[in-house]
């Protein structure tokens, strides 16, 4: 609403120069519009590490660990094209220093313990094309028998969340329209035909599976718009 309201002073700091010459004024508003959807698609995060302090054999050892991993997946009935190209790689490190102290000859000596931790972690996703809890749990202890960690990440929509899209675009477009027929009436003006439509980059579809919604396994298609209006005096 705040952008509206920006929006709206801005165009009507232009409406006199445009009045002097005889034309109409224009008013631009921002329309949203969300729809709620089921989704068809559960992303499974799957990681493996190794604790080789030798980076080249931790290297070895996690796409070993990997290679079986996929393995058990798909032998758990995870298609090829579910398993996504490309696995990501990264390396943890963890230190701590305490102090070990020790009486000899009536002397107290102290030295330094230094415990240092290395571990590389390679991981995949899959985006599995069902959100059935059995199929997904069946993945999930497969995966995790196979020595990997798994969890769900989140659910989305196998195309994208295009024709929830034009639902959530019809939305906007309203939510536009009746923005604007409230701004031109504070303003003592009526609302005329639309000039210009257009996507204010979106639609996207995004819903995180640890976001607390009250639709789990829901997902929230949002639109944006921009229109452009003329008004009548």
């Amino acid at each position: 609403m705040k952008w509206l309201v920006i929006i709206f002073g801005i165009m009507i700091t232009a409406l006199h120069p445009a009045m002097a010459v005889g034309m109409n004024p224009t008013l631009t508003v921002v329309g949203e519009g969300t729809v709620s959807v089921p989704a068809d698609i559960a992303t499974i995060s799957v990681s493996v590490q190794s604790g080789n302090e030798n980076m080249t054999k931790a290297s070895a050892s996690v796409q070993e660990k990997m290679a079986q991993v996929i393995s058990a997946l798909k032998a758990a009935g995870v298609k090829d094209d579910e398993i996504m190209p490309g696995q990501a790689s990264g390396v943890t490190s963890y230190q701590s220093t305490s102090k070990v102290c020790k009486k000899v000859n009536n002397s107290t000596i102290c030295e330094n313990d230094t415990t240092s931790l290395s571990s590389l972690e390679r991981s995949t996703i899959i985006r599995l094309k069902s959100t059935d809890e059995t199929r997904i749990n069946h993945v999930l202890d497969a995966a995790r028998s196979a020595g990997a960690q798994a969890d769900v990440a989140g659910y989305g929509l196998s195309d994208f969340g295009k024709a929830a899209a034009a639902q959530a675009r019809q939305k906007a477009v309203a939510n536009a329209k009746e923005n604007a027929v409230a701004m031109a009436a504070a303003e003592g003006l009526r609302l005329g035909a639309a000039l210009d439509i257009s996507d204010y980059g979106y639609p996207m579809a995004l819903n995180d599976y640890y976001s607390g919604s009250a639709q789990l396994g829901m997902v929230d298609v949002t639109s944006y718009v921009v229109v452009t209006y003329e008004m009548e005096i």
